[in-house]
């Protein structure tokens, strides 16, 4: 669709949309008593985190599957049969999963090996990025933040050789906490873009063919001198939160550098031995502009145990079909959290059953109004977005023309605000850069709530916060909405009871109103 037909339906058919009347033929939004149970049951005990590949994610499956059939909307993959059962609203595929049952780290200095540190999993760092088990002795390079910037002119490994080795980093970039220096302002848009993240720094160091990376803690980095880190009432296990490792069975596990993430502790241990100031070394870095070579002279025995695995998840999608089934809209949420970690439970009431909650609840008014929609309308639950967006990404490199998706909505934590927004009126939407057109619809939707949204607007690309990565991958149109990362986020806090289910209509309300608004201008660009 042409930006001028998006410029006429904003100016000309939304306000046909407001009309009292106009909109009597339209989907009205959910309401609490929608969406309460199901969000409810989702982050119940028994569910016990939706962690992909556990019961708790099967039974949350079922439930999704079995809500999809009962309110009438059909199987994406399947035909038009009569006995329909609760997988045939499934999309399997297949997972690696891998478990790393034991590490140990070693370092010695090479001038005096009876200078040794032992570093263990939990009590000094957590793993990232582990898919295989590993030996491996080598000396220990210094590579600052592990940053490669071509566009930025920066290099942290200009000189040196790190083929085959370990390789120690700083986490975040250059000028991180001065906002006033010129490397946080040469840096700063970059690092907005997730450009240093962990994930970054794993394939850099691939290609300078490192075998594995140790990051050296932020907290750590950012301590004032002689503070200690505070003491937790949890166990080691329940405060550093361990996952296991997903990839799709294709990939190349070998080729994957692994990373060891050193806590406060961790870090002050190793900086002990190795006598290096880190946080001298970022004002260094920061004033400088480069990264000199700062030699260790340390060698390092690396090892870990695996245990791996080959599982099969599901995505569960249903659709409500239309009248030109070759274009289509797809509404997503993803349905998995984070589990259970001994006897502690991480629920997961806002991320994600909230979103999968106003899914079903939206999936339900939809196929209520029995409206024939001008496309299909995909309501989708993905698997595995915890563990890198898999599910979502499956999905989208299964499509045979991505150019058929006219629009992407995701909802991932929509029932919470953030500490600072008392008033809980925040609302964040994301769109792609050139998509002014969705950001005026979002306005106007929003303007018709008696009390508004205080919306924050903002530009994805470059981002892969949520599962709207998978399809601004293939160029398709998107909103994502989101209200905010709490202070429960990723905690066992996250439970239902704590869910602002006024907010989640409202919400609610604007989805739904988006939804409608563009079903709208398929139908009046189809007629025309």
């Amino acid at each position: 669709m042409s930006k001028l037909v998006h410029v006429f339906f904003i100016l000309i058919l939304f306000p046909l949309y407001l009309n009292a009347q106009f909109l009597e033929d339209k989907v009205k939004p959910p309401k609490i008593h929608d969406f309460a149970s199901s969000l409810q049951f989702l982050a119940s005990p028994g569910l016990e985190g939706r962690e992909t590949g556990t019961q708790g994610a099967a039974l949350a499956a079922d439930y999704i599957a079995s809500i999809m059939q009962n309110i009438g909307l059909r199987p994406f993959y399947q035909g038009i049969r009569s006995d329909l059962k609760l997988s045939d609203y499934f999309q399997p595929f297949k997972l690696i999963r891998v478990n790393t049952v034991k590490s140990a780290i070693d370092i010695s200095l090479v001038k005096n090996p009876e200078q040794q540190l032992h570093l263990l999993q939990y009590n000094d760092y957590k793993v990232n990025n582990v898919f295989r088990s590993l030996t491996k002795e080598s000396d220990l390079v210094f590579a600052g933040y592990g940053i490669v910037d071509p566009d930025l002119g920066y290099n942290d490994y200009a000189g040196k050789d790190v083929k085959g080795k370990i390789v120690l980093v700083m986490e975040g970039y250059p000028g991180q906490r001065d906002s006033t220096s010129i490397a946080w302002k040469k840096f700063k848009t970059a690092s907005d873009n997730d450009i240093f993240d962990l994930d970054y720094k794993c394939v850099v160091a691939r290609k300078q063919g490192a075998t594995a990376i140790i990051t050296i803690n932020k907290g750590f980095l950012a301590a004032k001198p002689g503070q200690q880190l505070q003491k937790s009432n949890t166990s080691a296990k329940d405060e550093i939160y361990t996952k296991a490792e997903y990839t799709f069975p294709a990939n190349n596990i070998e080729s994957i550098v692994s990373c060891f993430r050193l806590n406060f502790a961790g870090s002050d241990k190793l900086a002990s031995l190795l006598g290096i100031d880190f946080p001298k070394t970022e004002q260094e870095i920061a004033e400088q502009l480069s990264f000199k070579s700062v030699e260790l002279n340390a060698d390092i025995n690396l090892t870990t145990s695996t245990a791996i695995d080959t599982i099969t998840v599901n995505n569960v999608i249903g659709v409500l079909p239309g009248k030109d089934t070759s274009q289509t809209v797809i509404l997503g949420a993803h349905y998995d959290h984070l589990g259970k970690r001994g006897n502690t439970v991480y629920y997961g009431a806002d991320d994600n059953a909230s979103g999968v909650a106003g899914l079903l609840a939206l999936a339900e008014m939809w196929t209520g109004s029995h409206i024939n929609p001008p496309c299909n309308i995909l309501f989708a639950s993905w698997i595995a977005e915890e563990k890198g967006l898999i599910g979502s990404e499956y999905f989208a490199g299964s499509l045979n023309s991505p150019q058929q998706v006219k629009l992407y909505i995701n909802m991932d934590m929509i029932s919470r605000s953030v500490s600072e927004d008392t008033a809980a009126c925040q609302l964040s939407i994301g769109t792609c850069t050139p998509d002014e057109y969705l950001r005026e619809l979002a306005r106007s939707i929003n303007s018709t709530l008696v009390k508004p949204f205080t919306l924050d607007l903002w530009d994805v690309t470059g981002h892969t916060g949520s599962d709207y990565a998978s399809f601004t991958a293939k160029n398709i149109p998107v909103m994502t909405y989101n209200t905010g990362l709490h202070n429960d986020y990723h905690t066992p806090r996250d439970i239902p009871g704590s869910a602002d289910l006024v907010k989640m209509g409202n919400v609610l309300k604007v989805v739904n109103g988006c939804l409608n608004c563009f079903i709208e201008e398929i139908n009046a660009n189809a007629a025309h």
